[in-house]
C-alpha cells in the first residue's frame, strides 16, 4: 500500500501536498476535495485513495482501478481566473503529467514511452489509456474560486487485474516497461513538477500551454466521431484554438470550436469525407 508518511517525508514542495489526506477507500477523491474546498481548504490540498467506490471520469463515467496498484488523487487549485482558463489548466496538467512520466522513466533507467494526448483529458500510449484527468470548478461571479483536478494514472496494474470492460483499452507503465513503479517516488516527483510548472503557467497566463500540448497530439488531420452538444458528428480534427478548445471540420467543410464534448473514436488520417 502507498505510504503517505513516506510521501510527506520525501516531498520537497512548498504548498502542493502539504495538506494531504490519504484514504484506503473513498467514494471519489474529487467529490471529497470539492467538499473540502467549499469548507475553505487551502490551495495545494491533495486527496489520495487506494480505491474509489464511485470514481468517475467525464460524463459521469466510472473510473476503474485495482486497489493498491495505481495512483488516484485530486489536487485543489485556486487560480482566481475567469472560467475560460479552466480548459487551459486541464491541458497544462496533462503536459506536467506527461513530462513527469518521461522524467521518472529516465531517472530509473527504464525505456521511454511515446505519450500522446487525446482531447480533452486523456494520456494515451499506442491508443490505450494510461491516464485521465477530470477538472471540476467552483465558480463565483464567473471566476474560478476553486478548481479540483482529479488524476488517475495506471502505474502497476496488469491486464489480468483489470476490469474486463477496459482490459484492452487501458495500459499501465509496468506493462510498458516491465518494471514495478515506485508509487511514492512517482507521486512526489509529480507534485514537485506540478508546483513548479503550475507557477510558470500561471505567471504567463498559460500562453505556452497550447503549443506544448499540440506537440504530443497526433489527432490533427484525423477523421473522428465527436460527441457534441448537438449529438454525435463525424468530423476532421483541425486544431486546438487559443482557449484550448477543439477545432473541427464538419461534413460540409465548415469549421467549429468544440467547447463541451469529446472525441469518441478516431480513424486514419483524412483530408475529406
Amino acid at each position: 500500500m502507498l505510504n503517505c508518511d513516506v510521501v510527506r517525508t520525501r516531498l520537497k514542495t512548498m504548498i502542493l501536498g502539504r495538506n494531504l489526506y490519504c484514504f484506503q477507500v473513498i467514494d471519489s477523491t474529487n467529490a471529497h476535495l470539492l467538499g473540502l474546498a467549499r469548507d475553505g481548504a487551502p490551495e495545494g490540498t491533495v486527496v489520495l485513495s487506494e480505491f474509489q467506490t464511485a470514481g468517475r471520469g467525464r460524463k459521469e463515467r466510472r473510473w476503474f482501478s485495482s486497489k493498491g496498484k495505481n495512483l488516484l488523487l485530486s489536487i485543489l487549485l485556486r487560480p482566481e481566473l475567469e472560467i475560460e482558463y479552466a480548459q487551459k489548466i486541464t491541458l497544462a496538467s496533462a503536459i506536467i503529467l506527461a513530462n513527469t512520466i518521461d522524467q521518472y522513466l529516465k531517472n530509473k533507467n527504464l525505456p521511454p514511452v511515446d505519450i500522446r494526448f487525446k482531447w480533452p483529458n486523456d494520456l494515451l500510449v499506442n491508443n490505450r489509456k494510461l491516464s485521465g484527468i477530470l477538472a471540476e470548478s467552483i465558480l463565483q461571479d464567473k471566476k474560478i474560486v476553486a478548481l479540483v483536478l482529479g488524476v488517475g494514472i495506471n502505474l502497476n496494474e496488469m491486464p489480468e487485474e483489470r476490469d474486463p470492460a477496459i482490459r484492452e483499452r487501458a495500459v499501465s507503465l509496468k506493462e510498458l516497461t516491465g518494471a514495478d513503479i515506485d508509487r511514492e517516488d512517482f507521486l512526489c516527483l509529480f507534485l514537485e513538477n506540478f508546483e513548479k510548472d503550475y507557477e510558470r503557467f500561471e505567471r504567463t497566463l498559460y500562453r505556452q500551454v497550447i503549443d506544448e500540448w499540440k506537440q504530443r497530439c497526433n489527432q490533427f488531420g484525423q477523421k473522428v466521431l465527436l460527441e457534441t452538444p448537438f449529438g454525435e458528428q463525424e468530423a476532421i480534427v483541425r486544431d486546438i484554438n487559443d482557449s484550448g478548445f477543439l477545432v473541427y471540420e464538419d461534413m460540409a467543410g465548415k469549421l467549429h470550436a468544440l467547447v463541451t464534448g469529446e472525441i469518441i473514436s478516431g480513424h486514419k488520417d483524412a483530408s475529406g469525407f
